[in-house]
């Protein structure tokens, strides 16, 4: 069961937008969303967020914390610093992995050095919303690749029923969970009741360029 006063901070700064109709990275349809860009602006409530993600693990035996950009940049500093506020001693380390400027590569990568800070290290993975999990599998993978240890991965909100194994059989940690309906576009109920696709929040924009 989700936290009222965790949602009741998601839903003040706008977060959960509802009775529109909006267009999702999958390219499916839906009447919710989950806007996560309007959290990132309050740094209070992302720091409140983010010691809340990384108090379900034993600070100590996190060594990195590793995120997918951009959003997830954010999460990863304020969740490495949660944990280092709560370490014995040293500290706790935050970095990122990012996707190549080739268009051709779609997979993300450890650069600027940070593949180093990863092998022989415990390794908690950080995200903001999993719709489909298909971001942080590639993360998982990828620290695997390079020989760290994933003990978990923790998120702000899991919109789309994700499980471990869709992961790569990985505990999940979320601070919300939200059952989100959606439909394919040729099916959509919305388009159908002839519903304004929001072009403000999610895919709706490009979905109507590529419609004409």
């Amino acid at each position: 069961m989700n936290n009222p006063e965790i949602m009741q901070k998601f839903i003040a700064v706008g977060a959960i937008v509802s009775d529109s109709h909006f267009v999702y990275t999958s390219g499916r349809h839906g009447s919710v969303y989950v806007n996560k860009d309007a959290l990132y602006v309050h740094s209070e409530i992302i720091s409140v967020l983010c010691q809340r993600m990384s108090q379900a693990y034993d600070a100590d035996s996190v060594d990195v914390v590793v995120a997918p950009v951009l959003g997830g940049v954010v999460l990863s500093q304020w969740v490495a610093h949660a944990l280092s506020q709560r370490r014995r001693s040293g500290e706790t380390l935050a970095v990122f992995v990012e996707k190549s400027s080739e268009s051709t590569d779609k997979r993300f990568h450890f650069t600027r050095g940070y593949d180093k800070y990863i092998a022989g290290k415990n390794i908690l993975v950080v995200e903001d919303i999993l719709a489909t999990g298909g971001s942080v599998r590639q993360v998982v993978e990828l620290v695997r690749q390079h020989g760290g240890n994933i003990i978990g991965v923790s998120v702000l909100c899991n919109r789309g029923n994700v499980q471990p194994h869709d992961i790569g059989n990985v505990p999940i940690n979320t601070l919300i969970e939200i059952d989100l309906q959606t439909y394919a576009a040729e099916v959509c109920p919305l388009c159908e009741s002839g519903v304004p696709v929001n072009v403000e929040l999610g895919k709706g924009r490009a979905f109507l360029a590529r419609r004409g």
